[in-house]
């Protein structure tokens, strides 16, 4: 029971997790996934954060008794961080935290040996969803990640959707906007990076990714993207979808 409690903890959303925590300024967070052909792969994660910031976030997580994400910031402990990953069928490779001016950073990387060990990466959280099928044309596999499940993106998606009519129509709620004034002070200085390498070349990306490499994708999130409801809603239930050449691909696909 114990260690459950531990991988719970740990579980983090790269987009998702943290934003509703409303504590997140200054909070630099990146990840790669590096994707085989045979579905194994790499990944690394870093992580820059306000000793102060760390102390709200567990703060407002035991306040909050957010259950599957109780602590986000476990991920300093190495002893912790080492178990969930080699629970969830990870290897880690390396891993450095430090300490200093007032701020805890983290940086490691870990491999894993086949796309539903993926599935399962604890740093995604326990609601994120990844998704390998077949592609829109032969030869062609699309990659997707719902990083809080497909049924909260298509609630965040209906709910953008109204929100940008009352915005057009000047109707929003002032409590709504109230509320999304204040997230926005609280998001000052959040700077959150995700990026995927694929075994094929990228052809179609949504609007979340950019593409940055012939094989690469990458999204990026800043405080100041978010200048909207619509935005936050959006960003706190997203989805991350890239269609790429799979004719080199060694596994099945849906």
């Amino acid at each position: 029971m114990a260690d459950q409690c531990h991988m719970e903890r740990l579980r983090l959303l790269p987009f998702a997790m943290l934003l509703p925590l409303g504590c997140v300024g200054c909070l630099q967070l990146e990840q790669e996934v590096i994707l085989a052909a045979d579905g194994s792969g790499k990944l690394t994660f870093g992580m820059t954060m306000r000793e102060a910031t760390v102390a709200e976030v567990r703060q407002a997580s035991a306040a909050a008794q957010l259950g599957a994400a109780v602590d986000p910031t476990a991920v300093f402990d190495r002893q912790k961080t080492e178990r969930d990953l080699r629970e969830a069928g990870f290897e880690l490779d390396s891993y450095k935290a430090e300490q200093k001016a007032n701020k805890r950073t983290v940086a490691l990387a870990a491999s894993f040996a086949d796309f539903a060990t993926l599935q399962r990466c604890p740093l995604n959280g326990t609601r994120a969803e990844w998704v390998l099928k077949k592609g829109p044309k032969p030869g062609t596999a699309k990659l997707t990640l719902y990083p809080q499940g497909r049924t909260a993106w298509l609630e965040a998606r209906k709910k953008a959707a109204e929100l940008q009519v009352q915005a057009a129509a000047g109707t929003i709620d002032p409590m709504v906007a109230g509320f999304f004034r204040k997230r926005q002070q609280q998001l000052a200085g959040l700077d959150l990076k995700f990026r995927v390498q694929l075994p094929g070349d990228v052809l179609l990306w949504t609007k979340t990714w950019k593409k940055t490499g012939n094989r690469e994708v990458t999204a990026h999130v800043r405080a100041a993207d978010i200048r909207t409801p619509e935005d936050l809603v959006r960003r706190l239930a997203p989805r991350f979808e890239v269609v790429f050449d799979s004719r080199g691909l060694q596994l099945p696909l849906q």
